[in-house]
């Protein structure tokens, strides 16, 4: 009986389950497109397989990367993420860090300036965002919020002694605010890093065709009885962080490459 239990999916016993992905045998069909949701994104960044022993060299913004976690106060925050255009599916946070992880192209490799948002969808009074920088670091990070507040506050008055203190409140990653933070990275110049010691998911496009075996993307969700089970995934043999998952659904995906479309399991 437990073997027909871990086969559909229920992993009640402390472990490493090997999922397997077989290419399916099928001639070509027009498939309907069937609009879904864009995924959430994956909640924590995945490290490097191998441990570096020399000390890393610090990081400039050309790095292909952003990085960041979130946390709520109540552990009932609703967000949402938009980067690359992209916008995820509503995410709710927890007490403890939730981590982020995007690719952004070469945009900022050609000295391009790049943004990207994060909306707080549901404040109350106690429910408040706080968001870390990972990478870039914050203070390469310009945060506002670009609504009736940002005016009324005086948040871009070039005297200081005149904004509120909110601005600063903002700047410096609390969202205590329901709305749309606006998150721009400046590039600098100087030799691009070593590769970043974290693997971004690809982001889901908005309207996504019914699924096929030779597509490049394998999605999943995962959740807890509790919500305080912790899993790790390993895809293409780079092992994520650990994540502690939530009684409702968590929704990932991973870019596998052509793996598939070569025939290969």
């Amino acid at each position: 009986i437990r073997c027909a239990r871990v086969r559909e999916g229920t992993f009640a016993w402390r472990g490493t389950y090997k999922l397997k992905a077989t290419l399916a045998q099928v001639t070509a069909t027009t498939s309907v497109p069937t609009p879904a949701l864009t995924l959430a994104p994956t909640p924590a960044p995945t490290p490097a397989p191998t441990l570096a022993l020399a000390p890393a060299p610090t990081p400039d913004l050309r790095s292909r990367a952003i990085r960041f976690s979130l946390r709520g106060d109540t552990g009932r925050e609703l967000i949402r993420t938009t980067v690359n255009g992209v916008t995820s599916a509503v995410v709710r946070l927890t007490t403890s860090e939730m981590e982020f992880s995007y690719d952004i192209g070469d945009s900022r490799d050609k000295g391009e300036e790049f943004e990207f948002f994060i909306t707080f969808e549901n404040d109350n009074g106690p429910r408040d965002v706080h968001f870390v920088a990972m990478y870039p670091p914050l203070e390469s990070l310009s945060i506002s919020l670009p609504d009736r507040h940002w005016s009324r506050w005086n948040c871009d008055d070039l005297d200081a002694e005149k904004q509120n203190d909110r601005c600063a409140m903002v700047r410096s990653g609390t969202f205590a605010w329901k709305g749309t933070y606006k998150l721009k990275v400046t590039p600098t110049s100087g030799p691009a890093p070593m590769p970043a010691p974290i693997a971004a998911p690809t982001p889901a496009p908005t309207l996504a065709p019914a699924p096929e075996f030779t597509s490049r993307v394998i999605r999943f969700s995962l959740r807890g009885d509790e919500g305080t089970e912790k899993i790790r995934t390993t895809v293409n043999g780079v092992t994520s962080a650990a994540v502690t998952l939530t009684t409702s659904e968590m929704e990932f995906s991973y870019d596998i490459g052509d793996s598939l479309e070569k025939g290969e399991e």
